[in-house]
């Protein structure tokens, strides 16, 4: 697996072994779709990246100019993963990992990117398919991770059908590749308003 863009494109990652049903990377060619459509101006950028994996998605922000990610994942698989891929790279400097059960441990969270002074410009969320983690992910996320112009970006398989407004969010747009749907949520603004971006 690939980055398709920054100064590690052509760069491999780590991934994990064939056998592992455990973590599900994007593909290479939905992930240069996702970045094409965020653009280049990730310069500066804090991310988070829920559901990890390999953290390819991350990585691929750091790539592309993103100041730091924030890495989280509850697969031990993924950490380690995560892990060699960042030392491969000499990334560790711009990144945490936190092994963390999302979303029942956003309170946990929290807590670490309060003490971190932290919040995001940019979020991934790409759970397991089809077992409900990416609503549920989105109707319990915390808005004081978020700023006030902030994109974050769910990825599900297409036959799940994510609502207009859920939680904190409203969806700006969605594109479908085949199995996979990434949806574009943007924040709602304290009157329940969308905040401009």
């Amino acid at each position: 697996m690939q980055i398709t863009g920054g100064f590690l494109k052509g760069q491999h990652l780590y991934t994990p072994s064939s056998k592992s049903k455990e973590i599900r990377p994007l593909r290479t060619r939905i992930r240069k779709a996702l970045f094409d459509i965020l653009g280049h101006n990730l310069e500066g950028k804090l991310v988070l990246d829920l559901f990890a994996g390999t953290g390819a998605l991350g990585i691929e922000a750091l790539s592309r100019g993103a100041k730091l990610v924030v890495f989280v994942d509850l697969s031990p698989v993924s950490v380690e993963i995560i892990r060699k891929n960042l030392q491969k790279f000499k990334l560790e400097e711009r990144a945490y990992i936190f092994r963390l059960q999302i979303p029942e441990e956003f309170p946990k969270l929290m807590k670490l990117m309060r003490e971190h002074a932290l919040t995001f410009d940019l979020v991934f969320i790409t759970p397991p398919y089809e077992k409900g983690l990416a609503l549920a992910t989105l109707r319990k996320f915390p808005s004081a991770l978020l700023k006030k112009e902030a994109l974050v970006m769910v990825e599900e398989r297409s036959s799940v059908k994510l609502p207009g407004e859920v939680g904190p969010f409203h969806l700006k747009k969605q594109k479908i590749y085949g199995e996979t749907t990434l949806y574009f949520y943007e924040p709602l603004g304290m009157d329940g308003q969308i905040n401009p971006v």
